[in-house]
């Protein structure tokens, strides 16, 4: 299938509506219950840093509290971006914890790449969505056994938080949207290359300026994005 004119697709209007809605309650505000002991457990199994992954009786994550974690990561102690992967890791997944064992005797196995692969997509993730996702998937593999595609974005997207972040996360669920509502009819079901989250990067950023111009403040990409993930919202 020939890749589709991405510049020929609009925003859809419900999405356009669910801007209307402030920005701290749909991104910031956005909080997802977690399962704190079964980390705490299975990062001590490993003998790895990062845990406990949240304080004591708080079983809840929000992408606030990840932007704030990043704002005050030091990218140079292995403790404070491995918490940091875990954080993302747990905020991601939720009450489903399928594959995350494995993920974490990955980063047991191979705990020094698995750090200068992160220090280096954070680094670059503030700056080059298609350099930093290239970091974390090189050659279209994992750079981090079993962080495909949509942890490996979320990484790169929590690592910046700041309202003008050029990264998004993109998983099946963002996709299915970007091809039934919105026209990306050649978008693919998942392994998707650098070249893809760079079109989807500058596909965001093309609608998230627009929007600012329409709305006469400062729209984020991931408040797109938010909308694409669950189109209710």
């Amino acid at each position: 299938m020939p890749a589709t004119d991405l510049s020929r697709l609009q925003l859809p209007r419900a999405c356009r509506d669910a801007l209307a809605r402030p920005r701290p309650e749909r991104i910031d505000g956005h909080t997802i219950a977690i399962a704190p002991d079964w980390w705490n457990t299975a990062i001590a199994v490993a003998r790895l840093p990062g845990a406990p992954v949240t304080d004591p009786d708080v079983a809840q994550l929000s992408r606030g509290d990840l932007f704030t974690d990043a704002a005050n990561l030091d990218t140079s102690s292995e403790t404070e971006l491995l918490r940091f992967l875990w954080r993302v890791l747990a905020w991601g997944s939720g009450m489903k914890l399928r594959l995350n064992r494995k993920r974490i005797r990955a980063v047991a196995d191979n705990r020094s790449s698995t750090v200068a692969a992160l220090r280096g997509a954070l680094r670059a993730a503030r700056e080059d969505p298609a350099q930093a996702y290239e970091v974390l998937r090189p050659g279209g593999r994992n750079a981090i056994a079993y962080l495909g595609p949509a942890f490996s974005t979320k990484v790169l997207y929590f690592a910046g938080g700041a309202l003008d972040h050029p990264c998004a996360i993109l998983d099946s669920r963002v996709a299915a949207t970007l091809r039934n509502n919105c026209g990306w009819d050649s978008l693919g079901g998942g392994e998707w290359p650098t070249s893809t989250y760079a079109r989807y990067s500058a596909l965001l950023d093309r609608w998230a300026r627009e929007e600012s111009g329409r709305l006469g403040r400062r729209v984020g990409v991931d408040e797109i994005e938010r909308w694409l993930f669950r189109p209710t919202r």
